[in-house]
Formats: structure tokens, sequence, C-alpha cells
């Protein structure tokens, strides 16, 4: 048995076809995912949006209006502005995100040419009551609208913006209704230190174990394909040991080791082989490529440990099939992978909505896509704060395996030679 083990190992080390497709193929493919997808995910972060800011009459009035902008624009860190909005003590947290690139103008009708020659995306100016009141040009709407929005950073930020503007005129209507109410409140210190400050009122969480990312998917599902493409070694030591299909599986039939030592040796040596190919392409993957797996990488080498053992028992049942050429059930091995990973993601964002249409109207289809399973392993690993999904997960594709190997075994049994 550890002869053939040996051998079998030897076979699959000189087997270039396979080598290519389980070490040479991810890899290659991976780097043109990087280098296609690679500022993907710069498109989803903050990104200072060019404005004109009008200083009017309206703007030399409102004593906040300066601060909160600057602040805004990276210029002050900490303040407290007297006066606000109507009167508004505004605080501003001590970080501060950049979400403008000010560029001060007199009048609209500077702001309207800054907006008609591209310098500047929108303008922001004062309104009559002590409110910021933000104007996109037309260009801009259109690029940050839709669903092939070429400029995604800077609807992310327009949102931010907005939501920080919004806040602001919030707090002056409230100061001043508050004033009108009750006069005697503009006369407490107090009053004025708590107008404005929600440094306590929001805090930053994290609903996932590691920050999304946009590019990780693609990724994922290129692994789950190495992966399916790893059942060409069991497939090959099935088929070698069948004596209709080869001259080898005919001495093999008659040498003193017994069928199943030699069917055990052959599972062992390919599950080795492709856990081994797959580790190396997931190393590639996340330290050439630096896609992201939640600080989780040895649960990343578990989950391809047991992926390679579901493709090899997949493996084994397709070269257990009786009647089908060695020739045919090696043409599967690409075939298969190929197909599966359509309804995985790999394709692009048309095949990435066709997979979240399956999993969200017919679970029971994803649930049995061994390609999706494989995706969800890694996907559990870099988002799930607990361990429960992943264990899920690896107890689908382990249940999957003893199907499969139970359905190659069966067949196995069944076939006999009335001579060689």
């Amino acid at each position: 048995m550890w002869a053939t083990f040996v051998m079998t190992i030897k076979t699959n080390l000189r087997n270039r076809p396979a080598l290519f497709w389980l070490i040479v193929f991810p890899l290659a493919l991976a780097t043109l995912f990087n280098g296609v997808l690679g500022g993907l995910k710069d498109g989803y972060e903050l990104q200072a949006l060019p404005l004109a800011v009008v200083e009017d009459a309206n703007w030399s009035k409102s004593a906040g209006a300066r601060t909160f902008i600057e602040a805004l624009s990276g210029k002050t860190t900490q303040t407290t502005t007297d006066g606000g909005a109507g009167g508004t003590d505004m605080r501003i947290g001590a970080s501060v995100t950049t979400l403008v690139r000010a560029r001060y103008v007199d009048t609209q009708a500077q702001a309207r040419s800054a907006l008609a020659d591209g310098s500047a995306k929108g303008y922001l100016r004062v309104d009559d009551d002590g409110g910021i009141m933000l104007t996109l040009s037309a260009s801009a709407v259109e690029s940050m609208s839709g669903s092939m929005a070429s400029d995604s950073n800077g609807a992310i930020t327009v949102g931010a913006l907005n939501g920080a503007i919004d806040l602001y005129n919030r707090a002056g209507a409230a100061v001043r209704d508050l004033i009108a109410e009750h006069p005697q409140a503009a006369e407490s210190r107090a009053f004025w230190a708590s107008v404005g400050d929600v440094t306590g009122m929001t805090r930053e969480v994290s609903l996932t174990n590691f920050a999304p990312n946009a590019t990780a998917r693609y990724f994922y599902a290129l692994l789950a394909m190495a992966c399916l493409m790893a059942m060409g070694y069991s497939i090959s030591a099935v088929t070698s040991a069948q004596a209709n299909l080869s001259a080898l599986g005919i001495r093999r039939t008659v040498a003193p080791v017994s069928r199943p030592c030699q069917l055990i040796a052959g599972f062992l040596a390919s599950w080795l082989c492709s856990a081994v190919s797959l580790t190396i392409a997931l190393a590639y993957i996340r330290y050439v490529c630096d896609v992201p797996l939640g600080g989780r990488e040895p649960l990343a080498v578990l989950a391809v440990a047991v992926a390679s053992f579901m493709a090899c028992a997949f493996g084994t049942m397709i070269g257990a099939i009786p009647g089908l050429r060695h020739s045919v059930k090696t043409g599967l091995t690409s075939a298969i992978p190929c197909a599966l990973s359509l309804f995985s993601g790999l394709y692009g964002q048309l095949a990435m909505e066709l997979s979240d249409w399956i999993t969200r109207h017919t679970p029971i289809l994803a649930l049995a896509n061994p390609a999706q399973q494989v995706t969800n392993l890694f996907y559990d690993i870099l988002y799930y704060d607990d361990y429960r999904p992943f264990a899920t997960t690896c107890g689908v594709l382990i249940a999957m395996s003893l199907v499969f190997l139970t359905a190659g075994v069966a067949m196995l049994k069944e076939q006999r030679h009335e001579h060689l």
C-alpha cells in the first residue's frame, strides 16, 4: 500500500496537465484578476469632493459655517464654534474624514462658472436661515447615479456629506426653536456646550469579522474552480486500477496488493497532491494578490484540506462510472468545474447576480453546488465572527464527500471482468 501511495504521488507530479490546471492556471488567472479588479475596492472609499464655497453676505453672518466647512476640509481637527447655524455651538470631533476640497468664491455666479469649467463638482452656500445648502452639477449627478455609475467614490462622499450637512442644519433649527420658546437658555454655558455635541451619540461598529472586500468573491470562486479541477488526480488513480481501461490496470488487478488498498492509497496520494497545489494557490492569492482572509489563514488551510477531500471524492465517483473511457472522464475534469463555477459567480457581475438569485430563491440548488460551497467556506472565514457558519459549510462538504465515495465504492464493487 505504501509503495502504491508513493508511486501515485510520483505519477501525479509527472502529470503536467494536472499541474497546469491546479497551480499555473489559478496563479495566472489570479494575476489577471488582480490587474483587472485591483482598483475596484478603491471605488468604495471616501475621497474629498472638489466644491466651490460661496462667501457672500449670508456666509459672513454664519460664524459656524466656515468652521464646519474647514473641519470637513481637514483644516481643523477639533473645534468649538460659537454661533453656528443661527447661534449654534457646533463641536467638530477630534478626527474628521476629509470630505471637501474647498475653493472659495465670492458669488453664486462664480460658483456656477466653476461647475461649468469642471473645476468643481458642486458648490456650498448658506441660505437666509443660516443653513448650508449643497448643489451638484448635472454631470456630477449623472456620473454618480445609476447602476453604471463611473464615480462611485463621489456618490459615497456625497452621501456622507449630506448626512453631515443635515446634522448641522437640524442642530441650528433646533437651537432656534429652543431659544424662541425658552430665551433664558441662551444665557446658559451648559446649553451652548451641549448643542451640537454628537461625539457620544454615534460610534463606529463592524457588522462583519473583516471589512467587506469588493474583489474577494472573484478570487474565492477561482479557488473553488481550481479545487474541483483537483478531482483529475483521483480520476486517474481510479482508472489506473481498472483492468478494462489500461494495461496498467491489468497488471494492478493481478498484483498481490488488494484492490481496496490500491484505491485507498491512490485516494490519499491524490488528496495530498491536490491539497498542496491548492495551498500554493491560496498563498499566492493571499500574499501576492493581497486578498484578505480576515486574519484566519490557518483556518483557510483547513478549508483547502476539506475542499480538496471533497474534490477527490467527487473524482473517485466519476472515475468509477462504468462504460466511460479515461479520456472522457478526464474531459469531465474541466467541463464540470467550468459549468458549476458559472453558478458560484466566477464569470463576472452577471454570474454574481445569478449566484445570488439562486441562493435567495432556490437555496437547495446552491447547497448542492460544490463550487458554491467551497466559495462559501472562504466567505465564512472572512466575514463571520462566529465559527459555526464555517463548521456548517465544512459539514456540507464532508456530507457531499461521503455521498460521492459511497456511490464510487458501490459502482466499483459491481464491476467484474470475464477475462483480462
